[in-house]
């Protein structure tokens, strides 16, 4: 099996993560990557508001908690960097492209020994009165939304891969 795909198989979703930050050269070799993830009609119009904080991740988190009714104890899985990714309000291509580069960012990621979570929970809360505001003093800028976000750090144990289901695929010929 090549390097490409042996990294696809081994990724993980992590869901504990150790207090140690993720290094700045790190950080800025993983939002590079999501740069070259394809993009429709090559717009280009996502951003990515990266978070290399662990108090600041925590109070996106507990804010996520309280407007969603998560609970006092989310709090993004404890990883102590956070990456944002929003494309311009109303584009056509803003879900499938920012779905792009999410995976692009978590393989970036694995392949420098660091773990990550895919995180949903943002998205439908982008315009929310007391999520906003965070998100634009995070970076995210006004007339963007978010399409996922991505927990990061070292993970504090191993997650076991989940088996694979059948009958997914359909080839015609």
């Amino acid at each position: 099996m090549n390097e490409v795909l042996s990294a696809i198989h081994a990724r993980r979703s992590t869901r504990a993560f150790t207090s140690q930050q993720v290094s700045r050269e790190d950080l800025e070799t993983i939002l590079e990557a999501g740069l070259w993830a394809p993009t429709g009609m090559g717009k280009q119009l996502w951003h990515f508001s990266a978070i290399r904080n662990a108090d600041k991740c925590l109070e996106l988190a507990r804010a996520v908690a309280e407007a969603d009714n998560r609970g006092p104890a989310y709090n993004f899985y404890g990883a102590p960097c956070h990456i944002i990714v929003s494309y311009k309000r109303d584009e056509i291509h803003a879900f499938p492209d920012g779905s792009a580069a999410i995976p692009t960012m978590l393989l970036a990621a694995h392949s420098l020994g660091l773990a990550t979570c895919w995180i949903n929970q943002l998205r439908p809360l982008t315009d929310d009165p007391t999520i906003r505001p965070l998100l634009t003093r995070y970076g995210v800028p006004e007339d963007y939304i978010v399409i996922g976000s991505i927990a990061l750090g070292y993970a504090a144990k191993e997650t076991a891969p989940a088996p694979r289901k059948e009958n997914l695929i359909t080839i015609t010929e």
